[in-house]
Formats: C-alpha cells, sequence, structure tokens
C-alpha cells in the first residue's frame, strides 16, 4: 500500500467517469485528477457522498419550510 504524502486543490469539478480499470477520473478547473479506487474504497466516497447530500436537502427543506411560514404569517398579519 502507498501513503498519500501530497494535497492537491482542485476546484470545480465538471466532469466524472468512473472507467473498466476501477479507475476514477475528475475533470478539474486546469486539469484532471485519476485515481484508482477497489470496490470498497468506491462505496465509502458513495456513502459520505450520499449522506452530505441528504443533509443538504435536509437543510433546503427546513430553510424552505420556514421561509413558508413566515411568509403566512405576514399574509395573516395583513
Amino acid at each position: 500500500m502507498v501513503k498519500v504524502s501530497r494535497v492537491i486543490e482542485a476546484k470545480n469539478v465538471s466532469h466524472v467517469y468512473y472507467g473498466w480499470h476501477n479507475e476514477l477520473q475528475l475533470t478539474v478547473e486546469g486539469g484532471e485528477l485519476k485515481i484508482q479506487v477497489d470496490e470498497s474504497s468506491l462505496r465509502a466516497i458513495a456513502q459520505v457522498v450520499n449522506n452530505k447530500i441528504a443533509e443538504q436537502d435536509t437543510e433546503k427543506a427546513e430553510a424552505a419550510a420556514e421561509a413558508a411560514a413566515e411568509l403566512a404569517e405576514k399574509e395573516n398579519d395583513e
């Protein structure tokens, strides 16, 4: 096993591809990242990403419900 000792900062992923040879490819501003990922690692990445998406969806739904409640309250006051 190789230990990664470099941090690569990349912004704005414009394309994602997972190839036949367990290679995750991310096209980013200024280049491309290619990462060898086995099945268990891919599943771990998916779980983290899915959890984050669910968290963001919940936050957006709560904010929308709060905004709707405030709007209804203002309409009732008028």
